[in-house]
C-alpha cells in the first residue's frame, strides 16, 4: 500500500474510531441516567405497593370485621324474629273495640300504662321523645281509636328513630313488661271494668225501684 494511503486509511480509522468513542461515551451517559430514572420508577412503585398491599390487607380485615357483624345480625334477627312475629299477631287481634274498652279505664296498673308510654316514644315524631307519658296523655293519643289503630298498623318499624330506640330501654329492661304479664293484668282489669258496670246497672236497677 502507498504510504501516503496507508496514513490517509490511518487517519480515517482514527477519526471513525474517536467519532464512534464520542457516541459510545454518549450513549453509556443516556444508559446511566436510564438506569437513574428506572431505579427512582422502581422505588417509587415498590412503595406504592407497599401501600396497596397494606390497603389491601386492611381491606380484608375490614371484610374479616363486617362479615362477623353481619353474621352477628343475622343471628340475632333470627333470634328476634319469633318475637316479631308473635307481636305482630298480637297486633293484628287489635280492633276499635280493645281500643275503646282500653280507653275507658280510669287508673290503670303500672304495667299496662307502661305499655301506652312506651308506645309514645315508639311512635313520637321526628325522634322528639315526650316527656309526658302518663295515662292522661295515653288516653288523649288514643282519642281517635280508628286513626290511632291504623298508625299502630302501619308503624314503619324499620325505621324508628334513635332516639326513640334509647328511650325504649328502660322500658325493655323492666322485668315486668312482658306480654304475657301484661295481658294477665289486662284480662283482670277487663273483668273488673265488667264487674263493676255490671253492678252499677243493678244498682240503677235497685234505684230505679226503690223510686217507684
Amino acid at each position: 500500500m502507498d504510504p501516503q494511503r496507508k496514513v490517509t486509511f490511518v487517519d480515517d480509522l482514527k477519526a471513525k474510531l474517536a467519532a464512534q468513542e464520542v457516541e459510545l461515551k454518549q450513549k453509556n451517559e443516556d444508559a446511566d441516567k436510564l438506569i437513574q430514572v428506572v431505579g427512582v420508577e422502581t422505588e417509587k412503585v415498590s412503595k406504592e405497593k407497599a401501600v396497596a398491599d397494606e390497603e389491601e390487607q386492611k381491606v380484608v380485615q375490614f371484610a374479616v370485621v363486617v362479615s362477623g357483624k353481619q353474621r352477628d345480625c343475622e343471628e340475632d334477627l333470627a333470634k328476634a324474629e319469633p318475637a316479631l312475629i308473635a307481636a305482630q299477631d298480637a297486633l293484628n287481634t287489635l280492633n276499635k273495640n280493645n281500643l275503646t274498652e282500653l280507653k275507658s279505664f280510669g287508673s290503670p296498673v303500672t304495667a299496662v300504662t307502661n305499655v301506652t308510654a312506651a308506645v309514645m316514644v315508639l311512635m313520637a315524631p321526628g325522634g322528639r321523645v315526650p316527656k309526658d307519658r302518663s295515662w292522661k296523655a295515653a288516653k288523649v293519643m288514643m282519642a281517635k281509636v280508628d286513626s290511632f289503630l291504623d298508625s299502630l298498623v302501619h308503624f314503619k318499624k324499620e325505621n324508628i328513630h334513635e332516639n326513640c330506640l334509647k328511650a325504649i330501654q328502660p322500658y325493655l329492661q323492666d322485668p315486668e313488661f312482658r306480654p304475657e304479664l301484661i295481658a294477665a293484668k289486662s284480662n283482670a282489669l277487663s273483668k273488673a271494668n265488667a264487674e263493676l258496670a255490671a253492678a252499677q246497672d243493678k244498682l240503677a236497677t235497685i234505684k230505679a225501684k226503690i223510686t217507684e
